[in-house]
């Protein structure tokens, strides 16, 4: 099979797992604030984690690309598919601990306890929330890209 397709078919199935767990796994966390729906502010901050996530998987599905096209031109199938699901398994990790931590330096950074905020309705902070999500994802995102990035067995070339 064609490396383009098999990477295709790999990052799509891997994606489509990846945003399904985060988002069943946040819908879960941010049903406490659903009563008896869902608000306005809660909804923010659960659109902000999903494209907080889908920041994370773009970066690190370039670098699967990248990994799975290196390890099927050397002929290492079981490589390639390790490597594929351990960067978005990590990746994943990653974005649920990074949200958590957010949620948890928003409460400290501002006087309101954000459960009772979000559930109050209060959009400043959900927008507080979002903004910091999506910036700092944008941020982190590219280092850890690169930092994984030097797991993938690459030959080394003699230095001039």
């Amino acid at each position: 099979m064609n490396t383009g397709v098999m990477n295709l078919l790999v990052l799509s199935v891997l994606g489509i797992g990846y945003m399904f767990a985060f988002t069943k796994l946040q819908q879960a966390f941010f049903a406490k604030f659903s009563n008896p729906s869902k608000n306005q502010a809660v909804l923010i901050v659960y659109i902000s984690s999903l494209l907080m996530a889908g920041i994370n998987l773009y970066h690190i599905a370039d670098l699967t690309n990248q990994a799975l096209t290196f390890f099927m031109n050397e002929k290492q199938i079981s490589n390639a598919f390790l490597y594929a699901i351990g960067y978005f398994a990590g990746m994943w990790v990653f974005s649920l601990i990074f949200f958590r931590l957010s949620y948890l330096a928003v409460g400290i950074l501002t006087p309101e306890n954000e459960d009772v905020e979000l559930t109050k309705n209060n959009v400043e902070l959900a927008w507080t929330h979002a903004v910091i999500l999506v910036v700092l994802a944008f941020v982190i995102a590219p280092a850890l890209t690169n930092i994984a990035a030097g797991f993938i067995p690459y030959p080394k070339f003699p230095s001039v």
